[in-house]
């Protein structure tokens, strides 16, 4: 709309082990087991499976009225994305950032797979620390005691370490004691990671089985690397493990194994522990720590250009708060683990010789080895973790690694929308290939938006099963209100609770859009032509088009600056409330009595404009958060062209700026709305017209007061508008309100005194509540240390402005009091 080539390219990712969970877990409850297919037969069923979920994804992507070029849509699996992918894959492991080795990885033993630190939910859990005491090896009394959550993994210790300050231990340093249960000497050592608060001070060193136990290892060349004690599958099963023990699982093993120290008199003593436990979040089993054989990335020589990149402003990022996260995520970055053990995902482009044992990194399959000319070679087993082919997505998806005109043209794009909870996993992934692959930043914005959660606080999953299915949403409450309800009230850039009552207040607002529309329709003559401009408006325009016109320019203003900002949910905001309360509740009630005809033909043929101008307008603005309802709106009323997204994007300037009709009106709704209220408030029949008084606040306001009066004569229902002098007294029976533009009275009949009395204590004591809840905010100096200065002045002239209300009350009471009240 606003005349730009704009490209919003749509696709899916395969979400390899995600997706081979789930085709799991269905094949489950048909009683087939996936461990038992074939890789093949494995591969056929997710294909089956990603095409069934593919067409229920694209289907609520079209008719939620996204403005996706569906001609350029992309699949991270599809011929041209996973020759892409090899290519990555095998420039990295040319230029040395790609190597195969042992690490500490996160691995699933259910699933049998190294998992990601995104995969992994770290919870609270009770366990019970065991203190065991480690028998000194030259058969001295006592001993050492350790603690630990773990006593399944002590057939893999090799040392016992306290910490090099801790006087405690020091004399223990340099002896020797004998791991329970299976009698082997292991050395007690000093090393500044141990956490001497931790129980006893004394840490176990299992160094395959926990990663600080493998750092304090390293650091220790003496002492001999142990095999694995856990299997792949969760299992005891080692040597180094008694025969009684060998094929229990980690669980059960851990209740044997206690239960074994505490016959064996090895247990000092237990204590309640809770720790965070990590779980798999596709199987929801422990996480087992473990040094494992698997393909890395080399992350720290591709940090520096994206680090520079968002401290230079090349890259920024919206809301700006998450920067300093960011920079801490780049400071501890680790080596990447991207293979993974299951079937569905790209082959790692790698082949081994059997003959002479060279591996090949290679695009396409070779014939024979390179190095000595055997054949065949074997492929690497395992699969790349889906965000080595997802981080080359802004590039990949235009055409890269050919040179096309897309990549050329779109690259690098603008902007990434995206959740904070992958702003490692995928956005510093995809900033760090752009500039290896290509030299420049993926994207020049990235607006990181919150996670919309259950009641219970949970994050909407389809894992969790607590997503609604936005299909069904889109059925029952039509898009443009789901559209609208994730926007608005709650901030897009906060996580937020999604309900009915969201999608009910979207509804309510919609309907307020459609029945403006319907209003104009009334008033708008067969042959009325298009607003192409704004009215023009004269020196005896009303006051309330001038205010409109003035009010929409602001809108228009203040919408593009939010949008700009990336502040999604105050421009949505803003156009609620120009619409509902601007436009619906005031303008549209003050123009009835202009197009009714009543106040003169050229009047009504001016409001006629402003009407349709503002309305037109204000759809144009709407149609790029609801396109649907805004669409069929558009072709309600007069318009031109055939399409309202091809309409222009409306500008500020059309409308003209007069900041005196703003203030005018303010002043005048503010009386309105009071002389209403007290209307309201002591229950005066619809048909009579009281006269009012106003002791105005100042002249400015007295003069907008005499100008409109015949406009607050109309708006507020009463019958004569009369002005007070500073020092005359209140009307006698009248029924007062004071606002920050002057204190107004409306006639009462004498018998309303009481209850106008009781009116008026009520709004003192609210306002004496206020006016304390800001004085305790002021009084508060954290908030004066970090409150803006603007902030500060207007909490200020706030209480000011309470603590002169509620003086001019407590005078009308004191003047009405009644004889022998104090």
């Amino acid at each position: 709309m606003a005349g730009l080539a704009t490209l919003w390219l749509p696709g899916i990712d395969h979400a390899g082990l995600a997706t081979q969970v789930a085709v799991r877990s269905y094949l489950a409850k048909q009683g087939i087991r996936l461990e038992e297919m074939s890789r093949g037969q494995v591969i056929a069923r997710v294909e089956d499976w990603k095409r069934d979920h593919e067409r229920r994804i694209l289907a609520a992507l079209r008719a939620g009225g996204f403005s996706l070029d569906w001609s350029r849509y992309r699949y991270t699996m599809d011929p041209a994305y996973e020759r892409a992918t090899r290519r990555a894959f095998v420039a990295l492991h040319q230029a040395g950032l790609v190597y195969r080795g042992e690490r500490f990885v996160n691995w699933d033993p259910v699933l049998q797979t190294a998992v990601s630190d995104l995969e992994v939910e770290h919870a609270e859990e009770p366990s019970t620390l065991l203190y065991l005491r480690y028998r000194w090896a030259d058969g001295s009394p006592g001993g050492l005691v350790v603690a630990t959550v773990r006593p399944e993994t002590i057939f893999g210790d090799v040392a016992v370490a306290v910490h090099p300050d801790d006087g405690r231990h020091a004399t223990a340093v340099g002896r020797k004691v004998r791991v329970p249960l299976v009698d082997r000497e292991v050395p007690v050592i000093a090393d500044a990671g141990v956490d001497p608060t931790f129980g006893n001070g004394a840490l176990k060193i299992t160094p395959r089985h926990d990663l600080l136990d493998h750092e304090i290892f390293q650091r220790h060349p003496d002492l001999p690397m142990p095999p694995d004690v856990i299997d792949a599958t969760g299992r005891l099963d080692s040597d180094w493990v008694p025969h009684r023990f060998r094929g229990q699982d980690r669980e059960d093993a851990r209740k044997s194994v206690t239960e074994a120290l505490r016959s064996g008199g090895f247990v000092d003593h237990e204590a309640p522990y809770v720790h965070a436990v990590g779980r798999s979040e596709r199987s929801d089993a422990v996480i087992e720590p473990r040094l494992s054989t698997q393909w890395f990335v080399r992350m720290v020589p591709m940090v520096p250009p994206v680090v520079e990149a968002v401290r230079s402003g090349d890259i920024r990022l919206y809301p700006g708060r998450w920067e300093l996260t960011f920079y801490r995520w780049m400071e501890k970055v680790q080596d990447w683990c991207i293979s993974r053990q299951v079937a569905w995902g790209h082959p790692i482009p790698v082949y081994y010789c059997s003959a002479c044992l060279h591996e090949t990194a290679a695009e396409e399959p070779p014939t024979e080895c390179p190095e000595c000319g055997h054949t065949p070679l074997k492929p690497d087993p395992d699969v790349l973790d889906t965000w080595f082919s997802s981080w080359l997505w802004p590039f990949a998806t235009l055409g890269w690694p050919d040179d096309t005109p897309d990549l050329a043209h779109y690259f690098p794009t603008t902007v990434l929308v995206t959740g904070r909870d992958i702003m490692f996993f995928w956005v510093a992934r995809m900033m760090m290939s752009s500039y290896f692959f290509q030299g420049r930043p993926p994207f020049r914005s990235v607006l990181f938006h919150g996670i919309l959660r259950d009641e219970q606080g949970r994050k909407l999953s389809k894992h969790l099963g607590n997503a609604p299915d936005p299909m069904d949403l889109l059925r029952q409450r039509g898009a443009d209100a789901l559209r609208f309800a994730v926007l608005f009230p709650n901030p897009v850039d906060q996580d937020g609770c999604f309900s009915p009552a969201s999608m009910d207040n979207a509804r309510n607002f919609l309907t307020k859009v459609w029945n403006l529309v319907r209003f104009a329709q009334a008033h708008l003559p067969d042959g009325t032509d298009p607003p192409d401009r704004a009215p023009a408006l004269t020196a005896d325009s009303p006051l309330e088009n001038r205010w409109i016109l003035a009010r929409w320019r602001r809108t228009v203003d203040d919408f593009e600056q939010a949008i700009a900002g990336f502040e999604v949910t105050r421009a949505a905001g803003l156009l609620h409330s120009f619409l509902w309360y601007d436009f619906a509740d005031r303008y549209v009630e003050v123009s009835k009595e202009a197009l009714s005809g009543r106040r003169g033909e050229p009047l009504r043929h001016e409001t006629r404009a402003v009407l349709l101008f503002t309305l037109e307008r204000a759809l144009r603005l709407l149609h790029s958060i609801v396109p649907h309802v805004t669409e069929e709106l558009w072709h309600a009323i007069p318009h031109r062209g055939e399409l309202l997204a091809h309409a222009p994007w409306p500008r500020a300037d059309e409308a003209p700026d007069d900041p005196e009709a703003v203030v005018a009106m303010e002043v005048v709704y503010d009386a309105i709305r009071t002389l209403r209220s007290l209307r309201a408030e002591n229950r005066l029949a619809p048909t009579s017209l009281p006269p009012a008084w106003v002791r105005p606040s100042g002249e400015e306001t007295a003069e907008v007061l005499r100008a409109q009066k015949s406009l607050v004569l109309e708006q507020a229902r009463v019958g004569a508008l009369n002005f007070l002098a500073g020092d005359a007294p209140p009307p006698a029976g009248s029924a007062p309100s004071v606002t920050p533009h002057g204190e107004f009275f409306l006639a009462l009949p004498s018998e309303r005194s009481r209850a106008e009395r009781q009116a008026l204590e009520r709004e003192r004591d609210k306002l004496t509540g206020l006016l304390a809840r800001a004085e305790q905010r002021l009084a508060d100096p954290g908030f004066r240390h970090r409150a803006p200065p603007e902030v500060l002045k207007a909490s200020e002239e706030k209480a000011r402005d309470l603590a002169e209300r509620i003086r001019r009350i407590q005078e009308h009471l004191a003047a009405d009091a009644p004889a022998g009240t104090g």
